[in-house]
């Protein structure tokens, strides 16, 4: 039976919120360019899964709603998440590219 992947994308945002709150206390910080070339990997590989994430996300109300219209409103929406979200991977691709060539002073 499956299960309710509903923490996973909970826990995925509990740390990109902590990563966040981390480097503004100053608590983390990045020393090399290599270490956030390495972050921004990460980020890409996030944002590569995300447009998927979002069009089963999609499906799933389509499949639940008893409503058509509300099912149709929330698949356009979703679907325009979905493409922003595919435009935020091909920039981080491109970020993790040009990162990767800097050096440290």
């Amino acid at each position: 039976m499956p299960y309710d992947p509903s923490d996973l994308p909970r826990d995925a945002a509990r740390s990109i919120t902590k990563l966040v709150e981390d480097i503004t206390s100053g608590q983390a910080a990045w020393e090399e360019p290599r270490d956030v070339a390495r972050a921004l990997a990460e980020f890409h590989q996030l944002a590569q899964a995300l447009p998927q994430a979002l069009l089963q996300a999609s499906s799933a109300i389509d499949r639940m709603a008893r409503d058509r219209d509300d099912a149709t409103t929330v698949a356009r929406i979703i679907g325009e998440a979905a493409t922003s979200a595919e435009s935020l991977h091909d920039q981080l691709r491109r970020a993790h590219g040009a990162a990767q060539d800097v050096r440290a002073r």
